[in-house]
């Protein structure tokens, strides 16, 4: 009977240490996987202080280039400049800059809508820069369509009654764009298409169509006279351009003296793109930022965490086009 009572209390004190044992495997189980949320948390929020500090940082450069050289800007100048990745605390931290004034502003044909006279000469700028890259210039039209108010159909273009016949319906979006992906949304635009014209265009708040000579693409430059030839674009791209006054351009480019309401030499309007990394954690981070042309005041418009950062460093090193 002793034995018997012996062996009960054995079985009970082995099972107790086996939930002992199960429990002390959950707790422990649990406080790892809290310690791992916390610092994959911190590491997160130091990567965004990280991609916050890098912003406030351009925002500086391009305010001291602003006081250094004036309503001026050019591929020299430091913001320009491709860096390599720096090394922080447990990651790295790129940062590049675009100027948004070296791209064809896809808003600036909306005031042909209204009558504009400009925007109707916007339209035909557009219609030649998608000649040049030897894409359908009927995308122009479908473009007009997208942003005008109304709807009435613009030559090769489309309303709301061609897109909500599609598969997926939807309409047109009658208003200024607000990003470029809009154009993957237009009547006949495939990947590929997308692909040849989103280096050249971009889309500011605004209609108005402003490039800055000194740092444009030639076949963005090429864009605001059909009468430019390939071998005045090919001399575009080659040259140091380091324009003070549009009338050095025009000396030299005399096509372009009919463009005037579009050519500058300085920017007001940049993206910063921003790739942030600490262990895991990554942040991609692009703003959009102006600058006055008064005084210099940096101001922010539009911060986006969903776009894909392109290291311009990396592709210099590999030789990559695409």
């Amino acid at each position: 009977m002793v034995s018997r009572s012996r062996g009960v209390v054995l079985l009970s004190v082995l099972l107790i240490l086996a939930l002992l044992s199960a429990l002390a495997y959950q707790l422990v189980g649990r406080q790892t996987l809290v310690i791992a949320q916390a610092r994959q948390t911190f590491a997160g929020d130091q990567a965004l202080q990280y991609a916050l500090g890098a912003e406030a940082f351009a925002r500086q450069v391009l305010r001291q280039e602003w006081m250094e050289t004036g309503a001026v800007d050019n591929l020299t100048e430091v913001w320009a400049q491709p860096l390599p990745p720096l090394e922080v605390d447990d990651g790295f931290l790129e940062i590049q800059v675009r100027d948004l004034n070296a791209c064809f502003n896809l808003n600036a044909v909306a005031s042909t809508a209204t009558g504009q006279r400009t925007g109707r000469i916007n339209l035909d700028r557009f219609r030649t820069l998608l000649r040049n890259l030897n894409l359908p210039e009927t995308i122009a039209d479908t473009w007009l369509d997208w942003i005008d108010p109304d709807q009435d159909v613009s030559g090769f273009g489309a309303e709301d009654g061609e897109y909500l016949l599609g598969e997926h319906a939807y309409r047109t979006a009658d208003r200024l764009a607000n990003h470029v992906s809009e154009l993957r949304l237009l009547r006949d635009m495939d990947s590929e298409i997308f692909d040849a014209i989103a280096p050249f265009v971009c889309v500011l708040p605004n209609d108005q169509l402003s490039i800055n000579a000194n740092t444009a693409a030639p076949e963005v430059i090429a864009s605001l006279n059909p009468a430019i030839a390939a071998a005045q674009v090919e001399g575009i791209a080659q040259a140091e351009r380091l324009y003070t006054d549009v009338t050095q351009i025009t000396a030299e480019i005399p096509e372009l003296a009919a463009a005037t309401d579009a050519v500058r030499v300085a920017s007001e309007f940049f993206e910063i793109q921003i790739r942030a990394q600490v262990d895991d954690s990554l942040i991609e981070l692009a703003s959009v930022l102006h600058r006055s042309p008064n005084d210099g005041t940096i101001t922010l418009l539009t911060r986006d965490f969903g776009k894909t950062f392109r290291s311009r460093f990396l592709d210099e090193l590999t030789g990559s086009e695409d």
